[in-house]
Formats: structure tokens, C-alpha cells, sequence
């Protein structure tokens, strides 16, 4: 099975540099051209069941997807929900160092496994992420062998973790993946001993629109 992981388009606040977690941003100009630009990369790739968060702006990268293809509508979980950055969530580098300097020194020692009060946390992160990687095993038993792959959209912390579970990786000590709004990484494996990243975080279809190819 493949699993295709589109990161949603760019909101004002990622060109803001904020951590949107939970909070609810819409695409903004740009992130809308870039997820059209996804659905026309797309639109003729059949998918065997269609998964996206159920946030705002997820939700909007999903729908324009949908709205270029045929098959599968996307189906919203909040499984798919970004990661809750508590305290500081909303704000800006500038702005965690003016409120939050105890904080702020924590994410520049260890950005992915500092301590933030309210924060989901990273063992409810993976408990998620497990859930959902649980259902798609479920579903790939029920089918049998599926030739077709799943296309799931999301948010980058959530993707990351995603692809750390599925390759095995040790989230308390690795976090090599980051991924940009709009691109596109896919998974290959059988659930069992098979893994591999496939393709990581392309966005050719972005500079396509651009009118540049290379």
C-alpha cells in the first residue's frame, strides 16, 4: 500500500511564522493557488479511500482537492488535527521570547521534545498517530491487497510524526522531516516488515504553476 501525505496550502499565519496548532486559519491567496496546484498534480490518480483533518485549513486543501476528481469524497477526522502547542500556541518566535523566555530558552535547547504547559504533548501525539495508522491496517487487511493508495491531508507537526512511526523511527530522539505547505510525501509498505519513504516533501507542482518545470 501507498500512503500519500499532502500538507495543507499556506495560511497568513505560517508567512507570519506563528504555531497555529488547534487555532483555526483559513488559506490565504497563496495557500488556495497551492492546492490547486496539488488537485491538478492529482487529478487523475485513483485513491482507494481519501482521509484529511478536520481543521479550517485542511479542510479547505482537502475540498479543492475533491473538487478537481472524481472517487472518494475526503472523509474529516480530528485524529488528523494538528499538534496542540498549549501556552504559545498562536504566537510568534519574537512574541514567545517577549511573554515566555523560560519557554523560549526550552524550544532553542530541544524544539521537539521541550516542555510547554497546556501542550498536547508528545506521547498523545503518537497515540493518535497510532490510532489512525491502526485503522489504515485495518482497512488494508479488509481489502486485501490494495492497489490503489491513500491520500491523506494534514498539518506538518502531525505529518512528521506520522512518518516517524510509520519508518520506526525513535521520536524521543529523532525528528530529521519537515515538510512544506503543499507538498506531497508518500509511503510504501505492507504494515508489516516493508516500509519506506518513497517520495519526501516535493513540490514540483508549485513551480509547474510557476511556469518553470526544473
Amino acid at each position: 500500500m501507498e500512503i500519500w501525505l499532502v500538507r495543507h496550502g499556506t495560511t497568513g499565519a505560517n508567512l507570519e511564522g506563528r504555531l497555529q496548532g488547534r487555532l483555526e486559519y483559513p488559506l490565504n491567496v497563496q495557500g488556495r493557488r497551492e492546492a490547486l496546484c496539488v488537485a491538478r498534480r492529482l487529478k487523475g490518480q485513483p485513491f482507494a479511500a481519501f482521509f484529511s483533518s478536520n481543521q479550517q485549513r485542511a479542510k479547505e486543501t482537502a475540498d479543492i482537492i475533491s473538487m478537481l476528481r472524481k472517487g472518494p469524497p475526503p472523509l474529516f477526522t480530528a485524529l488528523l488535527q494538528e499538534y496542540c502547542w498549549g501556552t504559545i500556541q498562536g504566537l510568534t518566535r519574537a512574541e514567545i521570547q517577549r511573554s515566555h523566555p523560560r519557554i523560549f530558552y526550552r524550544l532553542r535547547q530541544d524544539f521537539h521534545h521541550a516542555t510547554i504547559p497546556g501542550a498536547e504533548g508528545l506521547k498523545r501525539l503518537f497515540r493518535r498517530v497510532k490510532l489512525f495508522y491502526s485503522f489504515l491496517s485495518r482497512l488494508e487487511k479488509k481489502a486485501g491487497r490494495v492497489r490503489r493508495p491513500i491520500l491523506v491531508v494534514s498539518h506538518g507537526r502531525l505529518l512528521q510524526a506520522f512518518i516517524i512511526y510509520f519508518l520506526q523511527y525513535d521520536y524521543r530522539r529523532y525528528w530529521p522531516f519537515s515538510l512544506k505547505p503543499a507538498s506531497l510525501t508518500i509511503l510504501e509498505g505492507d504494515f508489516q516488515k516493508v516500509r519506506r519513504l518513497k517520495l519526501f516533501n516535493d513540490t514540483c507542482h508549485l513551480r509547474w504553476e510557476q511556469g518553470n518545470p526544473g
